[in-house]
């Protein structure tokens, strides 16, 4: 049912964002382009204008506004908006500090005030609906300058739901820019870094000292007013007056050349003019002045006087190199997150995230990245960067309820800012023991909120020393933190369906071997890396009815279910003719008959390789056909191994009248036989013979060194060292030592 008094916006004004995107790069770029045209802006609609337009691409059209506080901290003022009818933007145009809204509560809290519902907003803050009686989304931010919050940014869109995490965290960001820019509109000041920026921002009063003279070219005298002398360092006189000697006496020596070029220029012409140089005031500190006025001419049209005025604009001056200083910091930040951009969007699991994102922190100072969620009411640690076993059990097992600023996180979606050990120690009592094991000095704490099913994460990013978060800082980082909650939910989707698929895919594999004499046989299977792909690699084994040992592996073409269900036909097939009593070289012929002859979309068709051996337990006598499938390796007793060369046909599934060759030979007592599939020795970068030369001195030394049971893991470990490639084939392979009679 509708709520009483509730209406909607014209969408004219503001409409539906849509989904926003999830590439990284996209929201970073954006921020990359806005800053510095927020910070150049001219008027406040200008900036309001920046920020909204900067928002569209990303979040849809929406309306907004900025209310300025004024010199009594008494009143927000409306001093732009766009996007809004006047039924919005009238009841804004002057709200009392004290009254019970959302802006207010922004400017008074100094922290971001976000709604997501008309209900929400009737509920908590009543006046508001009367003020705006419109359903919309809202998000109220305080402009803040040197950590003074100046006024407010009000964005209202209307949307089913509201600003997601990235969505607060890229609006907080633009905000972040706008609070100075602000200032410098407005003519407040900003605390500057340096001792020198310092000493001017103490008694700079934001507004320009002006200075009048006449300058007589023919005799250098100056008349001035008290003003202009004391821009310059001078005390006033008349007798003798002040000539543009005294006052170029106070320019710095490095500077004379390039004014007294750009005076000489003015006064060959009879035109308006304005000149910017430095000047040392009373005090020996260096101010920057700027002159405007005409030069005039005698009745002979040369010029004979300039008259003008001085502006002292040291402090507008100043404002401009911290912005540029800024602008540039912030720049080099943002072009070191374009690497974690781009290795979020191709993180496949919870590590591959956590790994990407922790490098990307160095940027910030950062050593150290723990994310976590909860089980059974306890923290539970789900991926690391930078911590050691010893600092990861440390988090484990923290009561979800315990004043800790994961619970801030976790349950109340608070980030928090530690800049000090003691600072976070004075909150957070319960983390001595965590902090003492970790040795992190500070550390930020921000919530992973999640939409797969509500289920939340947070984390937490540690400082090897005291760190200074700026309000700039803050923001990006609670960027970053929204954009490795969405990379968590594709890891963790990545996780679960690679999950699924390595359990399909396993459960059509034997369960177990038979007995066999005079025989051992082991076997080992690793998944391909990539999510749901499920491969169509397989190993097999049974006693034919003849009483010889069966062996069998084969691999199907590609990565997918069709792979799979082939995969799963074909293990079925070769074991059902093999229990007819046929030999290898039958198996093979009727396996591929079926195969090709079931094909019947040539554009559809899969074909398999595979390999089978027959032996005879009693004799070593060993029977083997290959279709398309790498050799076997053998290795005789107490010699190298070496690939047992076996004659082959095609591939099964490409041509039925295929001929597969059997090759016979007589094993000897304590010879050893491997039977693999081709991931173990091709993948990208590596061909066939390399790979092939790796496998078999891998084999050699882990016959000499390892045991039995562990060979093959331990051929995958030297052969495929994690971590494991993400284009890494399926493996399966069968290792057969034959003891003899």
């Amino acid at each position: 049912m509708e709520d009483p008094g509730r209406r909607t916006l014209a969408a004219r004004t503001v409409g539906p964002a849509g989904r926003p995107p999830s590439d990284p790069a996209v929201w970073l770029a954006a921020l990359h382009r806005a800053a510095p045209k927020v910070a150049r802006s001219r008027t406040a609609r200008e900036l309001l204008a920046g920020v909204l337009d900067a928002a569209a691409p990303l979040l849809g059209d929406l309306g907004g506004a900025v209310l300025l506080l004024d010199a009594s901290g008494r009143y927000l003022f409306l001093v732009a908006s766009q996007g809004l009818p006047a039924e919005v933007a009238l009841p804004m145009e002057a709200i009392g500090i004290d009254e019970d809204l959302s802006a207010t509560d922004a400017v008074r809290k100094a922290r971001p005030v976000w709604l997501n519902a008309f209900a929400q907003r009737r509920a908590r803050y009543p006046g508001l609906i009367e003020r705006l009686p419109i359903d919309l989304v809202t998000g109220s931010l305080p402009l803040i300058d040197n950590d003074t919050v100046i006024g407010v940014l009000i964005v209202l869109r209307q949307h089913e739901t509201g600003f997601s995490p990235v969505e607060r965290g890229f609006l907080q960001s633009l905000t972040d820019h706008a609070g100075p820019a602000l200032a410098a509109l407005t003519g407040r000041q900003l605390e500057h870094g340096g001792p020198e920026d310092g000493d001017v921002a103490a008694d700079a009063s934001g507004t320009m000292e002006l200075g009048t003279f006449v300058w007589h070219l023919d005799t250098g005298v100056v008349e001035g007013d008290d003003a202009l002398a004391r821009l310059h360092g001078l005390a006033p006189r008349s007798d003798p007056p002040l000539t543009l000697d005294d006052f170029l006496s106070q320019v710095p020596a490095t500077d004379l050349p390039a004014l007294r070029q750009s005076l000489g220029h003015i006064a060959q012409r009879c035109a308006d003019y304005q000149v910017r140089y430095r000047a040392y005031d009373a005090t020996g500190r260096l101010r920057t002045l700027e002159a405007r006025g005409r030069a005039h001419p005698d009745a002979d049209g040369h010029p004979m006087m300039m008259d003008g005025l001085v502006a002292d604009v040291t402090v507008a001056c100043d404002r401009q190199h911290l912005n540029q200083r800024l602008l540039s910091s912030q720049a080099e930040q943002s072009g070191r997150l374009r690497d974690l951009a781009t290795h979020l969007v191709s993180a496949a699991s919870l590590d591959e995230v956590a790994g990407a994102t922790g490098t990307a922190l160095r940027a910030f100072g950062a050593d150290g990245l723990l994310v976590v969620d909860t089980e059974r009411d306890r923290l539970r640690v789900i991926a690391s960067w930078g911590y050691g076993p010893a600092e990861t059990a440390a988090a484990e097992g923290f009561p979800l309820d315990a004043p800790t600023p994961f619970r801030d996180a976790l349950l109340g979606g608070t980030p928090t800012f530690a800049g000090s050990l003691r600072e976070g120690l004075a909150t957070y009592p319960p983390l001595v023991d965590f902090a003492h094991t970790t040795k992190r000095q500070s550390w930020a704490v921000l919530p992973l909120p999640t939409t797969q099913d509500g289920n939340g994460a947070a984390c937490l990013i540690g400082f090897p020393t005291p760190h200074e978060f700026a309000a700039a800082e803050r923001s990006l980082i609670t960027v970053v933190a929204a954009l490795l909650a969405q990379a968590m939910e594709r890891a963790r989707i990545h996780d679960r369906e690679h999950r699924r698929a390595v359990e399909l895919q396993q459960g059509m594999l034997p369960q177990a071997l038979p007995e066999l004499r005079h025989t051992t046989v082991h076997t080992h299977y690793r998944p391909a890396a990539e999510g749901a792909a499920v491969g169509g690699d397989w190993y097999d084994a049974w006693h034919t009815p003849s009483g010889e040992l069966a062996l069998v592996v084969g691999d199907v073409q590609g990565h997918s279910t069709a792979a799979a269900a082939l995969m799963g036909r074909l293990r079925t097939a070769v074991r059902a003719y093999s229990a007819e009593g046929h030999s290898p070289a039958d198996v093979l012929h009727r396996t591929n008959a079926l195969l090709t002859h079931s094909s019947t979309d040539p554009d559809a068709a899969l074909f398999a390789t595979c390999v089978i051996a027959h032996l005879d337990a009693e004799t070593g006598r060993l029977s083997l056909c290959r279709a398309g499938h790498p050799q076997p390796l053998h290795a005789a007793p107490g010699r190298q191994p070496e690939i047992l060369p076996v004659e082959g046909g095609l591939p099964l599934g490409i041509d039925p009248d295929a001929v597969f060759p059997t090759t016979s030979v007589t094993l000897q007592p304590g010879a050893h036989l491997l039977l693999y599939t081709d991931g173990l020795v091709e993948r990208p970068g590596l061909d066939l013979d390399t790979g092939t030369g790796q496998l078999l001195s891998v084999l050699g030394s882990g016959l000499r060194s390892v045991p039995e049971g562990d060979l093959l893991a331990h051929i995958e470990r030297v052969c495929l060292p994690a971590p494991v490639p993400r284009d890494a084939d399926d493996i399966a392979a069968l290792y057969l030592r034959w003891r003899g009679p």
